[in-house]
């Protein structure tokens, strides 16, 4: 029912990934609203000013909130095809540093191509990291 969890450890890129979750969470599920605000305003206006107001009220609000669930489906749209080209980006970044013409034995594939990828990055053990700074 609710989209997949894989919340990376990296705070900046799981603030990112939560914003791009709440997204799909609310493309996926933004018709209770709608359907709600419908069901009201048709029924407030109806109770006040006659019937075929509170239809066109209903009609009218209807017609909003599938605008606004539109926008927020485009921009869920975006954000996926972005988030695609960039895991697309890093793996043809990471493939041309592990590729060496003149070793082509299997011991030359990179221990870190083999690590777990949550939402485009590779997790990173902080020790290694600080290990790789203090050597540049």
């Amino acid at each position: 029912m609710l989209p997949d969890w894989h919340m990376p450890s990296d705070p900046v890129r799981a603030v990112f990934y939560f914003m791009y979750w709440l997204l799909q969470v609310l493309v996926r599920y933004f018709w209770l609203p709608i359907g709600a605000m419908v069901i009201y305003e048709a029924y407030i206006n109806g109770r006040s000013y006659g019937i075929a107001n509170g239809v066109v009220g209903g009609v009218i609000t209807l017609l909003v909130g599938l605008a606004l669930w539109g926008i927020l489906y485009v921009a869920l749209l975006l954000c996926t095809v972005a988030t695609s080209i960039s895991r697309t980006i890093a793996e043809v970044h990471r493939m041309q540093r592990s590729f060496d013409p003149y070793r082509r034995s299997s011991s030359s594939v990179d221990p870190e191509s083999e690590r777990p990828i949550v939402e485009g990055s590779i997790v990173t053990d902080l020790e290694q990291e600080r290990k790789k700074r203090r050597r540049e």
